[in-house]
């Protein structure tokens, strides 16, 4: 029993593992693709828009079509789609002449195949495990969205030491085999209502209330945060560090690596100041990182700065997951959750390009106003935000309806 859990668990974290790849992996690469491609900086920020706000529109549908027809048939056909879509980029790569074009299509199909399956693994998390088990595998999967966070830029830039196009394939090699152990080792439990369109559009409308709304958008500026930085860090550290793959990778796994260790006390921080106040703190840490980081960029003071970026995400994000999971019956958390992934990639998919389009004017263009943003937001959730609306009772609360 104990090795059919560990199995399980394994195979939920390591999906979660392999997409955030999705971008993660790659951004180290993209001054070399840059150059190599004849490329503007808002063109590379396109291999970012074109998978993640694919996603972000279609995450939805993919956690609708999860809740009727399965969750596990969903995943393991988008993790096949998204895995062959990286390698055929890369194919096309090493065999055209212009291959930009073509690659930006495959990232669309690798976005298509990266929609549900990430957030559908917690929607899973929450069927499988219950009571207190439940959280401690959430905390899990955070820590598999940590470590592919972590070690997305690190493989990238390794892998790109034989070719700089080299971390393509990398997508096909671990995408396949996640697939079979997903479909091997995960049983679902049967649904006991039945599922209509109907049935799930009512579902969503807890969301229209306004704490869910908001956290939706604390959701979106978190991720929009971390993910700008890291874009940003990549051209910033081709400028002032221009040789050394290796260097750039372990640099840019900076601000996650902070929130790894931070997600760490993240259970902790939310009992004791609940979901509302984390919440405040978390945008409020990330709106002031952003600022410094908009002045201090020239200074020994950008890493601690950059370091507030990972944490104000360690410690928000896991307190969304539970908020995500506990907001539907167990029949439609599929279409919920993915709502709120879809809004995270969101975030990811127009960070790149913001930065890359006001970074033309200059680094504080690019950040201050985010960070004005952030701390605005933080103000809102602090004033606006209803714990008991949030988190209305535990996170099994309607499993059993």
């Amino acid at each position: 029993m104990e090795n059919n859990t560990n199995a399980k668990v394994f195979a939920l974290g390591s999906t979660t593992f392999i997409m955030i790849l999705a971008n993660t992996m790659l951004f180290p690469i993209y001054p070399q693709m840059k150059r190599a491609l004849e490329l503007s900086l808002r063109d590379v920020s396109l291999m970012v828009i074109f998978i993640s706000l694919t996603a972000a529109l279609l995450s939805p549908a993919g956690g609708y079509l999860a809740d009727l027809m399965g969750r596990k048939k969903i995943m393991v056909v988008s993790i096949i789609i998204y895995g062959l879509a990286g390698g055929l980029a890369g194919l096309a790569i090493v065999l055209l002449e212009k291959p930009f074009t073509i690659v930006l299509v495959l990232r669309f199909f690798q976005g298509i195949g990266s929609a549900a399956p990430m957030f559908l693994a917690l929607a899973l998390t929450g069927d499988i495990f219950q009571s207190q088990e439940r959280t401690q595998r959430m905390g899990f999967l955070e820590i598999s969205n940590g470590l592919g966070k972590v070690s997305g830029p690190i493989i990238g830039s390794a892998v790109a030491y034989f070719s700089w196009y080299a971390p393509f394939f990398v997508y096909p090699l671990l995408s396949f085999p996640v697939a079979f152990i997903l479909w091997k080792h995960i049983e679902e439990p049967p649904f006991k209502n039945k599922i209509s369109f109907r049935s799930e559009l009512q579902s969503c409308k807890h969301i229209l209330e306004l704490s869910k709304l908001l956290t939706l958008a604390a959701g979106f500026l978190i991720i929009f945060f971390l993910f700008g930085t890291m874009f940003w860090l990549g051209e910033y550290l081709q400028r002032t560090v221009p040789e050394g793959n290796i260097i750039h990778g372990l640099t840019i796994s900076i601000p996650v690596a902070a929130m790894m260790l931070s997600a760490f006390f993240s259970h902790g921080i939310g009992e004791k100041l609940g979901s509302r106040l984390t919440l405040t703190c978390g945008l409020l840490i990330a709106g002031l990182s952003l600022f410094f980081i908009s002045f201090l960029f020239e200074t020994i003071f950008l890493w601690p700065a950059v370091l507030l970026t990972g944490i104000s995400a360690g410690i928000s994000l896991p307190v969304m997951d539970t908020i995500a999971t506990a907001v539907s019956s167990r029949e439609h958390r599929g279409i919920i959750t993915t709502i709120f992934g879809g809004v995270r990639a969101l975030g990811i998919a127009t960070a790149p390009y913001f930065i890359a389009t006001l970074m033309e004017i200059s680094i504080t263009a690019a950040f201050l106003p985010p960070a004005i943003t952030g701390i605005v937001f933080s103000a809102a959730i602090f004033f606006l935000v209803k714990d008991q609306e949030l988190l209305p009772s535990s996170p099994q609360h309607k499993d059993t309806q």
